[in-house]
Order: structure tokens, then C-alpha cells, then sequence
């Protein structure tokens, strides 16, 4: 997930004020109590410094990063006994972030993908329908309210598994709701 120190420098390079971290601390922790425009305004100053389009995961691509390659509940397997090795989550974290990181990462060495904090994603809210099976963000249904993954150091072990869903209105900020970056990776021609 996007840290706060990350988070500061776009603040502070845009004027936006800093989100609270509520007396948890700032550093390392993932970013909290930031709206979906938050993250999405994020994405686009990353572009402007960069020149490299970052944007907020789609729900599909979010679930296949989590997953690390493999069909099963969490990067780890379908045992909630490995979790504590990978995830924060309700029965370690003691309701509150920890810094991103601590935990091991999974197959493909990304980490907190389960628990810690609720990550936006692109999508729009269709609790009717599965995300879409190419990769592409859902743009229908309500757009005033958004996906969310990963579930947050106050969830339990069935809410931060890999096919687990959420959703949250677009303006809404929590303390257990950040984001994660995705980086459009330019096609090479033949």
C-alpha cells in the first residue's frame, strides 16, 4: 500500500493537507483516511513527476496480485493458521495499522495485499456482477461508490482473503482505508 511518507510528498508538493494517522504513526504505515479522489489525484500527480502512467488497480487486477499466481484463499494457501506470517488482520494487529513490509511478502514479493488497510480500486460498485475477466476496470453500476480489497488490520481472516469484496462511497475516509498503485507497463512492438 501507498505509506505516508510517500503520501507527504504529494501533499506537500499540492497543498493537501496531511491525513490523520490517528497518534499510530506516520513513516512506513500505509496512508489512511484518504478518499478514492485522494488516491486517483495521487495516481495523476505520480504521472506529471514521472512521465509513467500509475493509476489505481483494477478489482480484477487487484485479486490477481493478491493471489500470486496460485487459485487458492490467500497468497499463502487456504489455511487461515499461515495468515499470521502475511497478513495484519484482527487476530495480530490489535486494531491499527503497522508499518508496510513487517510481514513477508508473497510469490511474487508484494506485501500487506491481505489485511493492514482496504485499498481502492477503479472499479464502480456492481455487487451483481464478478469483475471482469480481462483485466479492464467496471465503469458501470454506481460510480459514486467504489470497490474495495484486501479487507484491514480490524478484519477477520474470511474478509481479507483474495476474493473478498467491499465498498465504500467514493468521499468516504476511514482509518482502515488507503490504496495501492499499478503501473501501466508500456507494450513492446513486434
Amino acid at each position: 500500500p501507498g505509506t505516508f511518507d510517500e503520501y507527504a510528498r504529494f501533499a506537500a508538493a499540492t497543498g493537501r493537507k496531511q491525513p490523520d494517522d490517528r497518534g499510530w504513526g506516520r513513516g512506513r504505515r500505509p496512508v489512511i483516511i484518504v478518499t478514492w479522489q485522494d488516491a486517483a489525484a495521487y495516481c495523476a500527480w505520480l504521472l506529471e513527476q514521472t512521465g509513467q502512467r500509475y493509476r489505481l488497480p483494477t478489482e480484477a487486477e487487484w485479486e490477481y496480485a493478491a493471489r500470486a499466481g496460485t487459485r487458492t484463499r490467500w497468497c499463502c494457501g487456504d489455511e487461515a493458521t499461515e495468515l499470521d506470517a502475511y497478513a495484519w488482520h484482527s487476530g495480530n494487529a490489535g486494531s491499527r495499522t503497522h508499518p508496510v513490509g513487517e510481514k513477508q511478502p508473497s510469490a511474487w514479493g508484494l506485501y500487506d495485499m491481505h489485511g493492514n488497510v482496504w485499498e481502492w480500486t477503479r472499479d464502480c460498485i456492481d455487487p451483481n456482477s464478478a469483475p471482469p475477466s480481462d483485466g479492464s476496470p467496471q465503469l458501470f453500476g454506481n460510480c459514486d461508490s467504489r470497490e474495495l480489497r484486501g479487507g484491514s488490520a480490524e478484519s477477520d481472516a474470511w474478509s481479507i482473503r483474495g476474493d473478498a469484496r467491499a465498498f465504500a462511497p467514493r468521499k468516504m475516509h476511514d482509518d482502515d482505508v488507503g490504496f495501492r498503485v499499478a503501473m501501466d507497463i508500456p507494450q513492446l512492438s513486434p
